[in-house]
């Protein structure tokens, strides 16, 4: 089966990359203007930031989940600034560690599933190639050989036979092509015009 251009596939953060990061500046957003709203300092609010770094990460990759992290990290560093915060190592890595992490983790999950995806999709289209070589040398190739061996033993009409069943044959073969390929209707009947009604 073949599954038109623009078929949606996938979750939405990869159909709509745009929506994916709309989404996540505004749950860093969010976020952020919670954290310095109010709350106290050993609140964990700025651990939810690990929403928009994970959805970047699905959405993006390696690149983007540690870009997302390396960025909540520095409104981690911002809020310690402003706010005049005194955080420990220990603060500090409980803090940082999660989100360099996920955004890692699946960053790096998310990779090697777009490559598995693309892996599958090309090992799709060589089945699919195979299937149509088998198919020609079914319908032409052992057509043409019969056609050849019926010219080499006298019998000429039935080689001709063959061989106008072999045109058909091969012009059948190509339309369904096209047509699997999404070519357009020009192509289609331009092939389906025999040769003979052009001599």
């Amino acid at each position: 089966m073949v599954l038109p251009m623009d078929a949606p596939l996938g979750p939405w953060f990869r159909r709509h990359p745009r929506l994916a990061i709309a989404a996540a500046v505004g749950l860093f957003a969010v976020i952020t203007v919670a954290r310095f709203l109010g709350g106290d300092e050993r609140d964990a609010t700025l651990l939810l930031l690990v929403l928009p770094v994970a959805l970047l990460a699905l959405a993006f990759g390696l690149r983007a989940g540690t870009i997302a992290a390396v960025g909540s990290v520095a409104l981690v560093a911002a809020w310690v600034i402003v706010e005049d915060v005194h955080l420990s190592a220990l603060g500090w890595l409980s803090r940082a560690t999660p989100l360099f992490l996920l955004g890692v983790l699946i960053g790096h999950a998310s990779d090697a599933q777009r490559r598995a995806e693309a892996t599958a999709a090309r090992l799709v289209v060589i089945e699919e190639r195979q299937r149509e070589a088998a198919e020609i040398n079914d319908t032409i190739v052992q057509r043409l050989a019969a056609a050849k061996w019926c010219f080499e033993n006298g019998n000429s009409d039935a080689g001709l036979e063959e061989l106008d069943a072999v045109m058909d044959a091969g012009q059948d073969l190509v339309v369904d092509l096209l047509i699997g390929l999404g070519g357009n209707g020009a192509e289609r009947r331009r092939v389906t015009r025999s040769p003979r009604a052009e001599v």
